[in-house]
């Protein structure tokens, strides 16, 4: 279930980030800043992050439930909750 979750998490992740990136973009071709440019690198790298991350949490679940999995799963969900709340708080900001 776990699983699942963290997959649903990470892409609503996904789907900022391409929002960001959108933003970051526009905002790099009309003032060629390298700030933006430094956000466009950071988020693209990020979104490779989030793309390697439902790699992870993609695969068919076994069987039988085991504990070890379940923990990864805990800590994935973790990660991309947090990185969930940050995009967020980032998207808002960047939209204004």
């Amino acid at each position: 279930m776990l699983k699942y979750v963290g997959m649903a998490v990470a892409l609503a992740n996904i789907s900022i980030i391409v929002i960001l990136l959108s933003v970051y973009w526009k905002n790099y071709v009309k003032w060629k800043s390298e700030y933006t440019l430094g956000l466009l690198i950071f988020g693209t790298f990020l979104l490779v992050q989030n793309i390697l991350s439902m790699g992870f949490l993609a695969p068919p679940l076994p069987p039988g439930p085991s504990a070890p999995e379940q923990g990864k799963d805990y800590a994935l969900l973790l990660i991309n909750v947090s990185q969930l709340i940050a995009l967020s708080a980032l998207l808002k900001i960047s939209w204004k």
